[in-house]
């Protein structure tokens, strides 16, 4: 409302008025009485609520002579205060305590996978043979505990990505699949233990 009141107030053309001076006192000892102020010419009624156009097709500011009743000075105009705007609330997508609890996570599944992988070279070392086909050319030698670290990483970021989803349900389910890849490196390697 202010921007649109200062749009008005410098787009208006400038219209000047004439104010009549104030009559000066007499002195008391003076006779002369103040001179009259001088007669304003008078003009058509019909002429009078039109405005003047210019020759350029423009409004002609009009000296009016007077100023109008409800004219204020610009320096005792009041313009009240617009009410301070709502603030925005920023909400982070990820607090910080779930990059602790990831990392957490991420421990436990890399920690798991190697459990896995020790509990497997031990069972193979007593004569048992691996049956997943992807892990069985590591399973001879060290390698395998390289290779079983493939999918925690993978997942580990997975479940980071899923922090930082627009998607309310993978926000609040990110840590599902490294919670699902510890539990069954944890049954897989005390399976392999028991194996004989």
């Amino acid at each position: 409302m202010v921007k649109a009141l200062a749009a008005v107030l410098l787009l208006a053309a400038p219209a000047v008025f004439a104010t009549p001076k104030s009559p000066a006192k007499p002195s008391s000892g003076s006779t002369t009485a103040p001179l009259p102020i001088a007669p304003t010419p008078e003009r058509d009624t019909a002429d009078a609520t039109q405005p003047k156009i210019s020759s350029a097709g423009t409004l002609a500011a009009e000296n009016s002579g007077a100023m109008p009743q409800n004219s204020q000075e610009l320096e005792t105009m009041h313009i009240p205060e617009l009410p301070p705007s709502k603030s925005m609330r920023v909400v982070d997508v990820e607090p910080m305590p779930s990059r602790k609890s990831w990392i957490l996570l991420s421990i436990a599944d890399h920690t798991a996978a190697g459990f896995d992988a020790y509990s497997t070279r031990y069972a193979i070392s007593r004569g048992a043979v691996e049956a997943d086909p992807m892990m069985r050319p590591f399973a001879g030698s060290d390698s395998i505990y390289a290779a079983i670290q493939v999918a925690p990483v993978a997942l580990d970021f997975i479940a980071r990505h899923m922090q930082r989803s627009d998607s309310n349900l993978l926000r609040h389910t990110w840590w599902l699949p490294q919670s699902a890849s510890t539990g069954l490196f944890l049954f897989a390697g005390t399976h392999n233990l028991a194996a004989r």
